[in-house]
């Protein structure tokens, strides 16, 4: 069976991969989000050129 030490690490990992996850997930969504806003502004200003 695991130890009370073995048992912690494990946690503390488990833990710190969670988070990495968190974080990395949290900035792709932002990316994306920018990336949409941008891609969304530039349209905008495409079909608005077009109009003249």
């Amino acid at each position: 069976m695991f130890s009370a030490v073995g048992g912690a690490h494990l946690l503390i990992l488990l833990a710190v991969w969670l988070i990495a996850l968190a974080v990395i997930g949290a900035v792709v969504y932002f990316v994306v989000r920018l990336a949409v806003l941008h891609a969304l502004k530039a349209h905008t200003r495409w079909v608005d050129g077009g109009k003249g």
